[in-house]
């Protein structure tokens, strides 16, 4: 990893004028934060407890095993002699949770996307694709953080562009999967933003066009609720108005 964020480093170095190369820069950081969120999940880091609290297992085993971790057993402090806990120290920096880190946190990928604003190919278009690649990684803990950072830039730089309406229209939906029951709600923010939007949008055309594609592709999913699938065309039928 140090190897290859050399390179990235070097390369926006002398390819100022390349966005795809920054935009590759800041992927190959998700990938990475990525990376460590699958690690953390299959060591069982990130789940908050196992399928069987201790209550419910049975006092004559002493582990028990889930599809994605070991649980070790529930060890108390009264079960151990006092000459073995008495004086153990504890660093206040170890008790820290990793993932709260800032490198954790996304804030490489953060700076990657501050350095490209200051670059000469930096435009709606360009934060609009650093947008859609960071959505990508919806497996990284921080994404919101990200998208959030992304977006409030963007409507400080272009706020009536139709890019930053698309990329704020559709946020709530980042990570949602269509068919599960948090879609709704998350598709009805979404609906609320697009009235508000195309109020205030320089180019209505332009953003209805970018509308219609995200819906279309939400509408060809087979296992779609059909009251969900009402709306969107719904909506369609307004954006041809």
């Amino acid at each position: 990893m140090n190897g290859a964020r050399s390179y990235m480093q070097r390369g926006t170095r002398f390819c100022i004028q390349s966005k795809d190369l920054w935009i590759e820069y800041a992927k190959l950081e998700m990938i990475y934060l990525a990376k460590i969120a699958m690690r953390r999940r299959i060591l069982g880091l990130d789940i908050a407890k196992s399928i069987e609290t201790p209550d419910e297992m049975d006092e004559t085993e002493d582990f028990s095993y889930s599809k994605d971790m070991i649980a070790i057993p529930d060890f108390k402090s009264n079960s151990l002699r006092p000459s073995m806990i008495e004086g153990v120290k504890v660093d206040s920096e170890a008790t820290k949770d990793p993932m709260e880190t800032p490198a954790l946190q996304g804030a490489i990928p953060l700076a990657i996307f501050d350095a490209a604003r200051k670059q000469p190919f930096f435009c709606p278009s360009a934060a609009e694709d650093f947008f859609d690649m960071f959505a990508l990684f919806t497996q990284v803990r921080c994404l919101p953080k990200i998208l959030q950072h992304v977006l409030e830039s963007m409507v400080k730089l272009y706020s009536t562009d139709a890019c930053t309406c698309n990329c704020y229209i559709r946020q709530p939906l980042v990570g949602v999967d269509p068919t599960s029951p948090d879609f709704p709600g998350a598709l009805a923010s979404s609906l609320d933003r697009l009235k508000e939007s195309m109020e205030k949008a320089n180019d209505k055309a332009r953003l209805a066009k970018k509308t219609k594609a995200w819906i279309e592709r939400v509408l060809a999913l087979e296992e779609l609720d059909p009251g969900i699938q009402t709306v969107l065309r719904c909506m369609l039928r307004k954006l041809h108005t």
